[in-house]
């Protein structure tokens, strides 16, 4: 059964500047579903040769009682448009949680200099996902997958990674996020080090309460000084609102100190202004925080949810924390329900939503949307824009949607700007 998370609809017109581009769209790539991937959730990744990667949560050729579990593909550019090619297919079991080699990947891939791709998977493995290493054919054939890690294994280990890609420090290291586990259940940030003579090993650098946040769902960013920043979709401060009972959230920051890591919460949404932040964090040269927010950002909306919005941190001079800004609160016909926080572009940022089915630029508090998919079932351009996106050299922006294309399995994109 496909895992589609239905959000909260925005309905009504919040106060905001807004305009509407005239860009264009083409769909690179119409997923099929079985064998070639369905809802592909994650974000993408570019190779020095143009080459495009990805995931897909669901299809393939397995576990189709299912609706399969999951496949790693690459876009290679032809004459014409693109070629696609099914680079693994999960799960050699049929059996989503006991798959030896994982299954469901909602993240998208990182890479290292050898071409060597990395990502996670939310289930498989010891049950509760798994860490994986895709390695390109030598002379031709298969890429090979290595499980890195699997959760679940030792008491305390995090459990269920989710759309957050994985990061690099220059050491080599591997940090991530799990949206459960930990020494309270409420999830986890991992760093997993590579072991001389072959293997990995895992470090839980920090397990979150509740207060402190819970349950991230993407993974951290890193600043050049080796700090953590990332979101909790739950904790911190609750409200009576439906979508704050368990917290609304926080963005943190975990650094390395001689004790160990220590965490800092950096932001922690009430409602009113926003709640729920859904995203990856940004940084800008300035060393400025940005991320979206899933719910809140006033009245007007579905119960009075809010279409949440894009905020912006700003460290406070001398330290001791950090200024918001909310940059923009999402509106019923511009979008709403901002996912996967934003693109960094010089100052211009770019995102997606959830709901109102767009790709937005934003420059200062003027938001525009460059592209609105159609919000029908089985649109030909795609539908439920759950990732990012990036940028080309060529300016343009690339990502995908969950559902719509050909066969309703989601498509990759591209619009100009």
């Amino acid at each position: 059964m496909k895992k589609t998370i239905m959000r909260i609809l925005c309905l009504a017109l919040m106060s905001c500047a807004a305009a509407v581009a005239q860009s264009t769209e083409t769909v690179l790539y119409s997923f099929a579903g079985m064998p070639d991937g369905s809802y592909p959730s994650g974000g993408l990744l570019f190779d020095a040769a143009g080459n495009i990667y990805g995931t897909t949560t669901l299809g393939g050729t397995h576990c189709q009682g299912n609706a399969g579990c999951g496949t790693v593909y690459e876009l290679s550019p032809a004459l014409g448009g693109y070629i696609e090619t099914v680079l693994y297919d999960f799960c050699t079991t049929d059996d989503p949680y006991t798959c030896p080699d994982g299954a469901q990947p909602w993240g998208g891939l990182v890479s290292d200099q050898a071409g060597n791709l990395y990502g996670t998977t939310s289930l498989g493995g010891h049950k509760y996902g798994t860490v994986f290493e895709l390695s390109p054919p030598v002379g031709g054939g298969p890429w090979t997958e290595t499980v890195l890690w699997e959760f679940g294994k030792a008491k305390g280990d995090g459990l269920g990674p989710y759309q957050g890609k994985l990061n690099w420090d220059a050491a080599g290291n591997l940090y991530g996020t799990t949206s459960a586990g930990g020494t309270k259940g409420r999830g986890t940030v991992f760093e997993l080090s590579p072991i001389s003579g072959g293997g990995w090993s895992e470090t839980i650098l920090y397990s979150f309460s509740g207060p402190d946040g819970a349950t991230p769902y993407y993974g951290v960013a890193i600043d050049a000084a080796g700090n953590l920043y990332g979101t909790t979709n739950g904790g911190g401060i609750k409200d009576s609102n439906s979508y704050c009972q368990d917290g609304c959230g926080t963005v943190f920051e975990l650094t390395h100190l001689a004790t160990g890591w220590t965490e800092q919460l950096l932001y922690r949404p009430t409602g009113a202004e926003g709640a729920r932040p859904n995203s990856n964090i940004s940084i800008d040269s300035n060393g400025n925080l940005y991320g979206t927010l899933e719910y809140g950002g006033g009245a007007g909306c579905f119960a009075k949810a809010g279409c949440g919005g894009v905020f912006r941190l700003v460290p406070k001079a001398g330290g001791g924390g950090s200024k918001q800004t909310f940059l923009f609160d999402g509106q019923a016909d511009h979008g709403g329900n901002p996912w996967a926080g934003v693109l960094v572009d010089g100052d211009v940022l770019f995102g997606t939503t959830y709901w109102g089915n767009n790709v937005y630029e934003l420059k200062g508090k003027t938001e525009t949307v460059l592209y609105q998919f159609c919000s029908q079932p089985n649109c030909a351009d795609g539908s439920e824009p759950l990732a990012g996106t990036i940028v080309s050299e060529g300016g343009l922006l690339y990502g995908v949607t969950a559902q719509g294309g050909q066969a309703n399995n989601g498509v990759v994109y591209s619009v100009t700007r």
